[in-house]
């Protein structure tokens, strides 16, 4: 993701929202995400989400933007975003392009075509 912000940032504005987390240690607990240092409570309130939301961007290394879900999830109800999902809003504010839930249809080549095909003359 960090690359096609790179790319295209300049002719769109991009966004990462952060919304709960998909494995914290109290809840859905993986492996990978232990050997990784990727070790969280589920946070409860908008401080702790920041500052997991924080150490992702960090982790990640990423430049893009980041927004913050707030505490009841309301982003991520509404955009049926958990755990992970891809949307591209078009300057009319409509859904230009929705992935396909992640982390499976989570695919950014074919996001990244789908924005080419709306910056297209």
């Amino acid at each position: 993701m960090e690359a096609i912000y790179q790319r295209h940032k300049g002719k769109a504005e991009f966004f990462v929202v952060y919304i709960r987390e998909a494995h914290p240690v109290d809840g859905w607990r993986m492996t990978v995400n232990d050997l990784e240092g990727v070790v969280y409570k589920q946070p409860t309130n908008a401080e702790e989400r920041t500052a997991v939301a924080k150490a992702c961007q960090a982790g990640l290394k990423l430049s893009i933007p980041m927004l913050i879900d707030g505490a009841d999830d309301a982003v991520g109800k509404a955009y049926a975003a958990w755990p992970d999902r891809l949307y591209i809003v078009g300057k009319t504010g409509r859904i230009a392009y929705r992935g396909r839930p992640g982390p499976g249809g989570f695919d950014p080549a074919e996001m990244e075509q789908a924005l080419a095909n709306l910056l297209a003359p």
